[in-house]
């Protein structure tokens, strides 16, 4: 319990740092956290000291203070692992994702549905709470996302971001930031360093919708980066649904397809990374369709 508690916790402090965007070297409290997250400070403490061995903290005489920024990708990567892939969490994924839940659904319909048990629904709920996939509604309900939930869906928003992104990366003022393009190559390299098992959902489609918004912000025109980030939005349940589904050499290939993408950028090469795009979009969109459906999960 202490370390679920703890787990929560990090969590908790990583998604704060991140949506208030705490700079490098803001202090970081044991007693405001816990009076904020209604605990005591022991388990607080704890999961400071946890971030302070996972690098994303230091700690001197004064305290605890952050060292480096966080973003999507470092509260991914950070998060603590569920154990086990939770078939619960799976099978409410897939269900959603075949159509077979509706938008909106309480805890007592979803424990006979799934002959669950509270305790392990409420960590199920809570697990897909905290990736963006279901909010809470008022009592008992909880409201799923709005996601690509037919496969016409899937393969019209891939023409889609092949039509936003690609005229994104064609804009007279496009600019790289080398700063960041150097922290994605970091962040896609330290994924394909990874031992499969390692590599979680959450991880896999924070590093992919990271790089795809990072690109399109680079266009310098926030209608662009709205829209990318409304196609992540959406996509969001079926690539977390799917993604038991995909081969290590699929993750690995779409790596290096970034990759690839960032170098020709950093080398000024924008139409030779436009077509890159491209291709990368593309081949998803090719793959994805010929994924048989019984052995997908497809909606």
């Amino acid at each position: 319990m202490a370390s679920s508690l703890r787990g929560e916790i990090i969590g908790d402090i990583l998604r704060l740092a991140r949506d208030e965007g705490w700079p490098v070297g803001a202090a970081v409290g044991v007693k405001p956290l816990a009076a904020r997250f209604g605990v005591s400070r022991t388990p607080v403490r704890s999961a400071l000291l946890m971030l302070v061995e996972a690098g994303l903290l230091t700690r001197d005489q004064e305290g605890f203070s952050l060292l480096r920024p966080v973003d999507d990708v470092a509260v991914a990567a950070h998060m603590p692992a569920p154990a086990g892939r939770g078939e619960l969490y799976q099978r409410i994924l897939t269900e959603r994702a075949r159509g077979d839940l509706p938008t909106e659904v309480t805890e007592n319909a979803m424990m006979v549905h799934f002959g669950a048990a509270k305790g392990d629904l409420r960590k199920a709920l809570m697990r897909l709470s905290s990736e963006g996939l279901v909010q809470r509604q008022r009592g008992h309900g909880w409201r799923f996302t709005e996601s690509l939930d037919t496969p016409e869906a899937i393969l019209e928003s891939y023409a889609f971001r092949i039509a936003i992104e690609t005229a994104a990366l064609s804009q007279p003022g496009y600019s790289v930031d080398t700063a960041e393009l150097d922290r994605l190559r970091t962040a896609h390299e330290a994924l394909m360093r990874r031992p499969v098992g390692a590599v979680t959902p959450q991880l896999w489609f924070e590093v992919n919708s990271t790089f795809h918004e990072t690109l399109a912000s680079w266009s310098r025109n926030r209608f662009f980066l709205q829209a990318v980030r409304r196609q992540n939005a959406l996509r969001r349940m079926h690539q977390f649904a799917d993604f038991w589904e995909l081969e290590p050499e699929q993750i690995l290939q779409s790596c290096r397809d970034h990759l690839a993408i960032l170098a020709a950028l950093d080398k000024g090469d924008r139409p030779g990374a436009v077509r890159l795009l491209v291709e990368h979009l593309s081949g998803a969109a090719r793959d994805w369709e010929a994924q048989p459906p019984e052995s997908s999960e497809r909606p």
